[in-house]
């Protein structure tokens, strides 16, 4: 195998786990981030046992849920009690599990083992070009002026908004999501279930509660909350009386109660937006994009994460397997084809039942969620989805990571399961 030198634009779960694993193969890799610090922006996240395999895998998962709380289900039910998801990661058994964690907990055990693998990380590097996608030799350029050449391959990794997406001859389609959501994180209390809870009101409010292990700063128990929010209504929000909304919240949710004590002012509530992104394909020529700039959809599945560290896991094996850069992301492109196909359609598809003001929705969102919870085979297939193992509607194939060998052994899941 040729050793080659990896640019990877983005220092986020997709671009850290791609190049570290690109470094273990032996490869150089050299990633630019355009802020002073790596920076992990919203709240709590789900990793699901699809991300957990990949984590495994590469030998980092005891570090992440050491600072993660293990999540048993998803759970959830309409303001009157009524449940309307009702999901159990026992029911898929090998002992599978989720993992609530805060962005800034798994962001820090990527970029700790990146440097650790020897990632070459320069910051405050904003990369605005690439030039031609098929040259041999790829030359970047950045906003400060500089550019530099000698770059076998492009990964781009830099975030739905990526402006570099654009700059490939590859169709595709960028729409923000009309609904986002506020978030925060808040002390969390030590008696909490040990699930991700959301209540709903028909599918305009959609609130929700997830333990996400320790706080970084104070590492105490922390806990995530989100409030279902429509983009166009943020402006008003912000000139709501603070008291007035959080009553609104707790008449839905009288739980959340001791997470709202927390929240003084508004801009303790940021606002999370989001875009589906589409691409025929996800590579041209030494170029190839993955994580949220190759797929970015709505975070309603859990799916985020997941799907970057896979990106990254199968961008490794893809490189290892081919001779050529140009032929290894075209390899990538096809091997993750059926597995991304299936969440984008799955995320858009779901997305409007739970955050909509058409009240039609609901009410087909609860008949078909709760009849599906008692019949066996499509609580299988909703709980397989949910964990990231789905690679089509009906009849699919499990996902199966492709195999990685370093230094002639494979890099094979150990089993090893979170506290």
């Amino acid at each position: 195998m040729s050793h080659h030198h990896f640019a990877i634009v983005g220092c986020g779960t997709a671009g850290l786990s791609a190049g570290i694993m690109l470094v273990r193969l032996g490869h150089r890799v050299t990633l630019f981030e355009r802020f002073a610090q790596p920076q992990a922006r919203g709240a709590g996240l789900l990793i699901q046992p699809s991300g957990i395999e990949v984590l495994d895998r590469m030998q980092m998962l005891p570090a992440v849920a050491g600072r993660a709380t293990r999540i048993e289900a998803l759970d959830g039910r309409r303001r009157d009690g009524l449940r309307v998801m009702d999901v159990r990661y026992s029911d898929l058994g090998s002992g599978a599990y989720g993992l609530g964690v805060h962005r800034g907990n798994l962001l820090a055990v990527l970029h700790a083992e990146a440097l650790a693998t020897g990632v070459e990380i320069e910051l405050e590097a904003e990369v605005e070009s690439f030039g031609d996608p098929g040259a041999r030799q790829l030359q970047l350029e950045l906003a400060d002026g500089r550019r530099l050449g000698g770059f076998d391959g492009l990964i781009i990794a830099n975030g739905t908004q990526s402006r570099l997406r654009a700059q490939l001859a590859v169709k595709q389609q960028i729409r923000p999501y009309p609904w986002g959501a506020l978030w925060h994180i808040s002390p969390s209390p030590f008696d909490q279930p040990a699930a991700l809870l959301q209540r709903y009101d028909a599918a305009r409010i959609m609130v929700g509660l997830m333990p996400s292990g320790l706080q970084p700063g104070t590492e105490q128990p922390c806990r995530s909350f989100f409030w279902s929010l429509k983009v166009s209504d943020y402006p008003a929000w912000q000139a709501t009386d603070l008291n007035v909304w959080k009553q609104q919240v707790i008449d839905c949710w009288p739980d959340t109660g001791t997470a709202l004590a927390h929240i003084e002012t508004h801009e303790q509530l940021p606002m999370a937006m989001y875009a589906d992104v589409r691409m025929r394909q996800w590579h041209q020529g030494r170029v190839v994009v993955i994580g949220d700039a190759a797929h970015g959809m709505s975070p309603q599945l859990g799916q985020g994460a997941n799907l970057a560290l896979v990106d990254g896991w199968e961008l490794a094996a893809a490189v290892q397997r081919e001779s050529g850069l140009a032929e290894a992301f075209a390899r990538y492109s096809a091997v993750r084809r059926r597995h991304l196909r299936f969440y984008q359609l799955a995320s858009r598809m779901l997305t409007p039942l739970f955050q909509s003001d058409r009240a039609g929705y609901a009410v087909w969102r609860d008949a078909c969620f709760r009849l599906a919870n008692q019949l066996p085979l499509s609580r299988r297939e909703a709980l397989r989805t949910v964990a990231g193992l789905k690679t089509g509607l009906l009849f699919d194939r499990q996902l199966a990571l492709s195999n990685l060998t370093l230094n002639g052994a494979e890099l094979a899941a150990t089993g090893v399961q979170a506290a």
